[in-house]
């Protein structure tokens, strides 16, 4: 083959394989939220949480992260400036649809001049491809996470 045959078969190859990919969609999460959705607050909890120790501050909304959505399963790693939560726009809905949702996973939010930065989708599946991940640790470099995931069956 000469080289001209060559680098026109390397061109298209490349034409092909990046038109093939998928980027990933960034959608807002709030856009995903009811309407009407209130945020429970300590002030409106029938069960406040009771501080039993001067340890503790009481707790409140954390801007960038709290939505009338739902946040759940916080976590702080030890050696950096970082809050992984697990989000999803509506607790009504059953998992199952959730995961049709486009927004419904892990996120995170890192500490930087003295505020939470708005928080970052956490992607852990190839483009379109369902995935439904949460209750996440993370340690170092390494991400431990419960997933439901399109072709998966089992624990994995």
């Amino acid at each position: 083959m000469d080289r001209r045959a060559l680098y026109i078969l390397t061109v298209i190859t490349l034409i092909i394989i990046n038109g093939c990919q998928k980027e990933q969609p960034v959608i807002n999460r709030y856009s995903k939220i009811p309407p009407g959705t209130a945020k429970e607050t300590p002030e409106s909890d029938y069960h406040p949480p009771r501080l039993h120790s001067n340890e503790y501050n009481k707790p409140v909304p954390l801007g960038a992260v709290s939505t009338t959505g739902a946040e759940d399963s916080p976590f702080i790693p030890a050696d950096r400036k970082e809050l992984y939560f697990f989000f999803t726009p509506d607790v009504s809905v059953p998992p199952e649809k959730q995961l049709l949702d486009e927004v419904t996973g892990i996120y995170v939010s890192k500490y930087s001049d003295g505020v939470w930065q708005e928080a970052e989708r956490v992607i852990l599946q190839n483009p379109g491809k369902l995935a439904l991940d949460g209750c996440e640790f993370v340690q170092n470099d390494t991400m431990l996470f419960c997933t439901a995931r399109e072709g998966y069956t089992g624990l994995h």
